[in-house]
Order: C-alpha cells, then structure tokens, then sequence
C-alpha cells in the first residue's frame, strides 16, 4: 500500500463527500380550475403503494411565453405585437386546446411530445404562477399595499423562493424537504433518502430532520482513495465510526457514513433490476431522467415507498439568440418527457409518477432585440398518469404589453401561487390537507390548496 500523508487523506475524503454526501453538504460530481382541451383517465396506479414526483428544474428561467402560445387570431396578434421577431409562426404552432379565458393555445412547434402527452390526457399546464405572499393585483403591489416577494428578477434569489417553504422565511428550508420531514414516520423502514437529486445541491430538498441525498447518473460513487488503496476502508470506516468532539466533524463524519451505505444500497438495488428499454435522448437531462427510471424500476429492492427526485435542464437565460437556443431547450423538454413517461408505462407505475417543470422565474413578454429579460410568472407542465391532463390551469393572462397583470416591461404578477402548486403535487403525493400548512405557511391566505390538476 503507497504511503498517504493526514493531509492528503483529509483533502481527499472532503472531496469525496461532495460526491457521496447528504445533498445539503455536497453536489453530483459530474429537486382552480381546469379547462378542457382533451383529455383521458388515470392510469392505474402501482399496486405496491409507491409515489414519485420528479422536479424538472429549468435553470436560467423559462420563457414561457414562447412555450405556450395562443393559436386565435385577436391573441395572436397581441403576441405578435409584443414578440416582434421572436414571434413564433401562428401556423407552426401545435395545437393544444382553450385556456380558462376560451384562447386556444399551441405548443412550440418543437414540442411534438408534449402535444401527444396532452392529447393522450397525460399531461396538463398550469398557467401563470409564481412566487406571492398572498393574492396580488398590479395595483396593490405599486401602492404599497402589498408587498412583492424580496429580490424579484434575481436568478438565485427566485430560485431559492420557488424552493422554500414561504418567500418571506429566512429559514433554508425547502418545501420536498418539509414534506419528507412529515413522511418520514409513516415511512420509517425507508432507509434511503425521500429527496434524490440529479441536479446537485439543492434547497428544495432540505428538510428540518431530513435532507436529500445527491447522487450522480454514471451510477453510485465510491471514495477514489479506497479504491486505489481497499486496505484503507476498514481504517476509514473506524475513523467515521471514532466518537468526535467538535459538532462540525461529527456531522462531517456521519456524511460521509451516510453517504457510503446509501450508495451501497443503491449499487446493489440496481444489480439485481433491469432497466427499462426506453430510448432517452442523448443529453444530460435524458441522462438524468434515464438514472431516475432506473431507481423506480429499483424501488422494490430499495425499499421506498416515496421518492421525490430533482433534476435539472439549464441554458434559459436567453438574453440574446433565442429563437435558436429556445427552440434547442423545448424539443429537450419535450422529448425527455415523453420519453420518461413512456419508461413509466414501461414499469407500470405510470400513476404512480408524477413530472412537473418549475423554474426560476418567466421571461418578459417584451423582447431586448433578440432576446429577452428576466420576468416574474411562468406556466409550467405537468406530467404523468395521475394528472387529469389534456386542460389547461390556472388563470391566463392578457398577452399584451400594458395588459392587467403587466407589472412593467411585460413582466406578468402572477395568479396562481408556487405554494398552490406544490400542495396540489403534495395532496396526491400523500401529505394531509391538515398538514399543508406546515410545508406552506402562507397557504391558508389563497383561494384554493388543490388546483384539480391531480386524480384521486
């Protein structure tokens, strides 16, 4: 065995940690009503009681405004106007179905898998939502009357708000990690994490008692020094094991533990699977919603009942060339997704899976040239055979510059709440109406906790 020196040793094993650790103390190393327009039943769902809801994070902030376009004419002629030359060709628009103000609305023309989930009834949008401490009128806000949530149009700071439990809470507290913290006695004999992250560190996924566990997709990792030396490990192992006195390594040390045995756990799960046989795209968000696949088709031996997954698709920031960038991003999304659900039939679990996109924030409706800038409200996808899909959500606005939700430059107050969204994925996911409150504090101040987007 080659000599290696305490420094090299701890250095090496700080690095390991950000690969095998808990997701809060380390990264990957490479988380109203409807209108019909479509539509077809839940699937089953699977009859061992499992659930899974997978977080399709759209780093950078989605223009959503080009995603989800109208299709009639008086709305489109807006769109057109405020667009200019990122206006997207009415005629290539694939068609989906009305929104709750009677537009009909179309896809990207790149999204040709979205439109098939939603007329299969596998897929539904939700419309205009975002980050609010409470129901908000563009009035309310510019008076003084109510206040917008902090740092608008901050990518990290949006971010981290769509993440948290209230926009207003300075606790790192995410809303999956609240929920697992509620789960988490139901499902005791659940050794694995609830939270399982693709996209690295995350505050979604941070609880008050649990955190998510952040893995990689080229599989479970193990330490690079203990393979190159293997007569460390039962030195290793006694050194996590070691009593310490200060909390910092205490809490270092049972990472690291932690870290190991879940990997372990992983490794062997998914030597005794077979994956599906769905072809994915060949792109870091196919790799990561292949990897999520293979762990559902593991759930058994893992042992889960509950997973809730994170990964993440970047490159939305699209200040400049976007019509070719975005255009790149929605056939990715749309893809992935199909294909994802597609691998869920393929285990049938299909109800038992649920897909939804969150983001950083919209883009502004005007443009800046040929791109766009940062925004507040988004309409977001969700997916799955438990959603009462092929109908749109939420309440569309005007797509027009100056219109009623315009906040300035375009940049629409949103109607629908992060909060109303996640208790709607929650409800299904099996966290109680009396509980919602607990994960959303501010959830009680908005109309409804159940937008009807979910079966059951």
């Amino acid at each position: 065995m080659n000599p290696i020196s305490r420094r090299r040793f701890l250095i090496q094993g700080g690095s390991a940690y950000a690969a095998l650790s808990l997701g809060a103390c380390g990264s990957s190393p490479d988380v109203s009503g409807g209108v019909s327009g479509g539509g077809g039943g839940a699937a089953p769902s699977s009859d061992d009681g499992y659930k899974a809801l997978i977080a399709i994070a759209l780093h950078g902030g989605n223009d959503a405004y080009n995603m989800i376009v109208p299709r009639e004419s008086a709305a489109y002629s807006d769109y057109a106007s405020a667009r200019q030359g990122l206006a997207l060709p009415r005629g290539d628009l694939l068609a989906l179905g009305e929104a709750d103000n009677g537009v009909a609305f179309g896809a990207h023309p790149q999204m040709n898998g979205l439109q098939r989930l939603f007329q299969q009834g596998r897929a539904a949008v939700l419309a205009n939502v975002g980050t609010l401490a409470e129901p908000s009128s563009v009035s309310q806000l510019k008076n003084g009357v109510i206040a917008a949530p902090p740092r608008l149009f901050s990518h990290n700071d949006q971010s981290d708000q769509w993440q948290k439990t209230s926009v207003a809470s300075l606790e790192a507290v995410g809303w999956a990690g609240r929920a697992a913290d509620l789960l988490a006695p139901e499902y005791r004999t659940q050794t694995l994490p609830i939270g399982l992250s693709y996209s690295g560190a995350n505050l979604l996924q941070v609880g008050r008692t649990q955190t998510g566990l952040s893995i990689s997709t080229s599989g479970p990792q193990s330490l690079s020094f203990l393979r190159r030396n293997p007569a460390l490990d039962s030195v290793y192992e006694a050194l996590l094991a070691n009593g310490h006195e200060h909390l910092f390594a205490r809490e270092y040390a049972r990472g690291h533990a932690n870290g190991l045995a879940f990997n372990a756990q992983i490794a062997a799960a998914l030597e005794v699977v077979e994956a599906p046989q769905v072809s994915f795209p060949a792109d870091r968000l196919g790799a990561q919603l292949k990897a999520v696949a293979q762990l559902i088709a593991a759930r058994k031996a893992l042992g889960v009942k509950r997973q809730i997954f994170l990964v993440g698709l970047g490159g939305f920031d699209t200040h400049a060339d976007q019509l070719s960038r975005h255009a790149s991003l929605m056939n990715s999304l749309s893809t992935n997704l199909e294909a994802f659900y597609n691998a869920t039939e393929a285990l049938g679990v299909a109800g038992s899976v649920t897909s939804f996109t969150i983001s950083d924030f919209g883009r502004s409706l005007s443009v800046n040239g040929d791109g766009t800038d940062h925004g507040w409200s988004s309409h977001q996808l969700i997916v799955g055979g438990g959603v009462q899909g092929g109908r749109f959500y939420g309440s569309m606005p005007e797509l027009a510059l100056s219109a009623e939700r315009d906040y300035g430059g375009g940049r629409f107050v949103p109607t629908t709440a992060v909060d109303q969204y996640g208790a709607s994925l929650l409800r299904w996911f099996g966290v109680p109406a009396s509980s919602m409150e607990s994960v959303f504090p501010n959830i009680a101040r908005f109309e409804s906790a159940d937008l009807g987007f979910m079966a059951g």
